[in-house]
């Protein structure tokens, strides 16, 4: 009888677990940092970031295509070669370190060649952003541009033509871009305003990005969020990064299909009569570390579900570690001799991973 109580026990366990099928996406992400400028102020940071940020989208599963110190023609080649990997894929992101700035409302990044001497020079010598967001749109379902560029502007001259006029460059920062939609373009600092390099080893945006973007099963907004929050506690509010969104897909940096584990279904025999009795359930183990959170789903309709001399009841919500401690205390002449009874519970971690467990038991 004990042995059919479990059996269907198990089906309703399944089929109140929910099993995650997620296809394999294919990501590719290409991450450039420009510092040793050649005919302007080089930057510390950006060549030091690049490692970090490339070893971040490594580590999340994306192909990953790494350059540093590009000269505008080896920009073209390297982005040409990105394109060709990036066809087809899922997910395309560039995310780029070094100096940017706009002029016209239009935002250019500049490779390690550029001089910008002359008026004519921005069209031949930097690279248009809106360029690299067309190319990538005409290759992938879904576009992501990272810029930690919105360094002051470091160029001789004020003015350069653009689109057969004579404009005035802006003094710090890039312009706000329209993206169409699945794109999402997130900037270091908000539109106009000024992104640091940083006193550290990498800057803030790249350090807080670096940090956060791994974590488990965030969506890529939810973490530039906290990556917010961190630069802006970094800077003391000096820098407040921003982006623009039209992503109607969900976009996981770090997918983690592990959850707790836990034995589905266990059997027991508990005592009446005999006061609280130990139920000995196996503490949830977290494959990734961190803390697990056990709710009682359905507590057992006879007797009482005990913890540290209290009682447990529906919703209630206990610690993994405190699982093993759960106890019985079936009151004698409760139920019908043999009656059989259920406890289910669910133990859910830090990232979202659910694992369910049921306990099937019979009263003596």
């Amino acid at each position: 009888m004990l042995r059919r109580c479990g059996i269907v026990a198990a089906l309703m366990l399944a089929s109140v677990t929910t099993f995650e099928a997620s296809a394999i996406e294919r990501r590719v992400a290409f991450v450039i940092g420009n510092s040793d400028y050649q005919e302007i102020s080089a930057l510390k940071n950006p060549a030091k970031d690049v490692v970090d940020v490339s070893n971040t989208f490594r580590a999340a599963g994306f192909d990953v295509f790494v350059a540093s110190n590009l000269t505008k023609l080896q920009f073209e080649g390297q982005f040409r070669n990105y394109l060709a990997a990036v066809d087809g894929a899922d997910v395309a992101v560039v995310y780029y370190s070094g100096h940017g700035f706009q002029i016209g409302g239009e935002n250019f990044l500049i490779p390690v060649d550029a001089s910008l001497k002359d008026a004519a020079d921005v069209e031949v010598q930097a690279i248009k952003l809106n360029d690299v967001l067309q190319q990538m749109r005409s290759k992938s379902k879904i576009q992501v541009i990272i810029l930690d560029a919105c360094r002051n502007n470091p160029f001789p001259r004020k003015d350069y033509w653009l689109r057969d006029q004579l404009i005035t460059a802006s003094g710090t920062g890039l312009a706000q871009v329209r993206s169409s939609l699945n794109t999402l373009i997130a900037f270091a600092t908000e539109p106009g305003a000024v992104a640091y390099d940083g006193a550290g080893d990498l800057s803030p945006f790249s350090f807080a990005f670096s940090r956060r973007a791994l974590a488990p099963n965030q969506e890529i907004r939810t973490v530039l969020a906290t990556v917010r929050r961190d630069v802006v506690e970094a800077t003391k509010g000096l820098q407040v990064p921003w982006e623009n969104s039209s992503l109607i897909d969900e976009v996981v940096l770090m997918r983690r299909s592990s959850r707790p584990s836990l034995p589905p279904v266990l059997e027991k025999v508990v005592l009446s009569g005999v006061g609280p009795v130990d139920l000995n359930l196996p503490e949830p183990v977290e494959v990734d570390g961190g803390s697990i959170t056990v709710s009682i789903e359905r507590p057992p309709a006879l007797g009482r579900l005990m913890l540290n001399g209290k009682v447990v009841e529906a919703g209630d919500l206990i610690q993994g570690k405190d699982l093993p401690h759960l106890q019985m205390d079936v009151p004698k002449g409760v139920g019908e001799p043999e009656e059989m009874d259920m406890l289910a519970y669910a133990a859910r971690d830090n990232w979202g991973g659910e694992a369910k467990g049921m306990l099937v038991f019979r009263v003596k």
